[in-house]
This record gives C-alpha cells, sequence and structure tokens, in this order.
C-alpha cells in the first residue's frame, strides 16, 4: 500500500513549522559565534591591554587590528554556517513537515468518508512506521464499513419480510416504523 511519488515541488510545505526550527537553530549559531568571538576578543583584549601598558604604541594598533580580524572572521563563520544551516535545516525539516502535511490531508479524506485511500510516503521521509499503522487503520475501518453495509442490507431485507407478513398490532407497527427510520438514518 506504501508507494514513492515523483520528488518534491514545494520546498515549504509546513511554513511556520519549518521558519520556527531555522530560526531556532540560526539564533544558536549567532549565539555560539557571537559567544565565540567575544569571549576570544576579551581575553586576547586584556593581555594585549596589559602589554600595552609597557610597550609602544605599535602594540594599540595590534590590539585594533586582531578586534577587526575577530569581527570580520565571527561574522563571515555565523554567516557561512547560517547559510549551510537554512538549507541543511530546510530540508531536513522538509522530511518531517511533508509527512505531517500528507497525514493532515488523510485525516480530512478520512473525515469525509473516503477509505480507499493509498498512502504514499517518499523513500527517504520520516514517520514511515505511522503511514503503516494508518493502511492498517483504513484497512480495518474500510472493513467494518463493508459489514455495516452488509448489515444494513441484513436488517432492511429482514423489515421488508417482517412489513409483508400477517396483519400486525399498532404497537408492531409503530416499532416497525421506528425500525426503519434508524435504518435510513444508517444508510
Amino acid at each position: 500500500m506504501l508507494t514513492i511519488p515523483p520528488n518534491r515541488r514545494q520546498i515549504f510545505i509546513k511554513k511556520a513549522f519549518q521558519r520556527r526550527f531555522i530560526i531556532s537553530v540560526l539564533l544558536l549559531i549567532i549565539l555560539s559565534g557571537l559567544v565565540s568571538g567575544l569571549l576570544t576578543y576579551w581575553l586576547a583584549g586584556n593581555d594585549l591591554h596589559a602589554q600595552m601598558q609597557t610597550a609602544h604604541a605599535s602594540i594599540a594598533l595590534a590590539e585594533q587590528r586582531l578586534s577587526l580580524a575577530l569581527l570580520m572572521g565571527t561574522l563571515s563563520a555565523v554567516f557561512i554556517t547560517g547559510v549551510a544551516t537554512v538549507y541543511i535545516v530546510l530540508y531536513a525539516s522538509h522530511k518531517i513537515a511533508g509527512p505531517l502535511y500528507r497525514f493532515e490531508k488523510i485525516c480530512e479524506q478520512i473525515g469525509n468518508d473516503e477509505l480507499d485511500i493509498v498512502i504514499s510516503l517518499r523513500e527517504h521521509d520520516q514517520l514511515h512506521e505511522l503511514a503503516q499503522a494508518f493502511a492498517i487503520m483504513l484497512d480495518k475501518l474500510s472493513y467494518r464499513k463493508r459489514l455495516q453495509k452488509q448489515r444494513i442490507a441484513q436488517l432492511t431485507q429482514l423489515f421488508s419480510d417482517l412489513q409483508r407478513d400477517e396483519p400486525l398490532q399498532v404497537q408492531q407497527a409503530a416499532l416497525l416504523n421506528e425500525i426503519a427510520h434508524i435504518l435510513k438514518q444508517l444508510q
């Protein structure tokens, strides 16, 4: 019952989920880059500042150059890592968001009493176990629906047989009318 459909055409499926996921990872990368840069700057700056008190003015220029180099290096690293992270997180989250979107649509179809659904996920998607559980559930629901239709047909036939029999008392006729009403609701 599981088939492999063609490649994805949409990158953003669950935009809010994917956006939150990307932003949280990016913030973590930025925070780690800033902490790393600031810590290095603070440690190197204290050492250079102490040496600057006794050395020539060239050390002051070295501190400025080091500060600029650290800042540019940290910003470059954060940018490159951020772009790579967006790409990786977007496609990694797609392996979860895509199947979740598919299950959402399947639930809508089940809610509309469409039980002949073929559940298909891509080979590298996550949640294949959930897809198998859905397939089993759909098989059981289809079986129960077929069984219910058979029982309703049997009850309808029995009801017709009862109506054709001998003249009924008033109470029996009322009960048969109530049964007929319930059978119509079930169909």
